[in-house]
């Protein structure tokens, strides 16, 4: 009997060595036990798509390389739609700021004449005292005839002192 069991054993370990070395053959690939998930690419995934998804079960559950590969899918389909969504939503906050700088510029045009780094000229100044006569302006003559100097006051053009006040 132990002869029996040693000659077994021996049997066994040289199978799994011819195995194990790949003199054995190859195993038959077997069609696997649930249908393929009916997605289209991440781009073209939607709502709807999810709403008809039903993922097979097994005995403990749903089968996890199953609910693996969906998640892969939402996870690509969310990242591109979010990529093209922050690309859309520069191109609208350009165009808005373009216009918005253009409806300035309209709206802004010429503010007044263009300064100019040169000072301005000042007036011309009064001509001489020279050429000027000597006769007071009428306005500064007394009704009387004589000038408006009072001597009494010391200011030209104040014949009443009381005018002074």
């Amino acid at each position: 009997m132990l002869f029996v069991l040693v000659l077994a054993a021996i049997a066994i370990l040289a199978g799994v060595v011819v195995v194990a070395m790949g003199w054995g053959g190859e195993l038959k690939e077997f069609a696997p036990d649930v249908p393929p998930l009916n997605l289209p690419e991440a781009g073209q995934l939607g709502a709807a798509d999810f709403m008809a998804l039903q993922l097979p079960v097994s005995l403990v559950g749903y089968h996890t390389h199953n609910v693996d590969e969906t998640l892969n899918r939402v996870m690509n389909a969310l990242s591109e739609r979010d990529t093209r969504i922050a690309v859309l939503e520069q191109r609208v906050a350009e165009l808005l700021a373009g216009r918005l700088q253009a409806r300035q510029e309209i709206h802004a045009g010429p503010l007044g004449a263009p300064r100019t780094e040169h000072e301005p000229e000042p007036p011309a100044e009064p001509a001489e005292l020279s050429e000027v006569s000597e006769a007071p302006p009428p306005s500064l003559v007394a009704p009387d005839g004589h000038d408006a100097d009072d001597s009494e006051s010391g200011r030209p053009g104040l014949a009443d002192p009381e005018q002074a006040r």
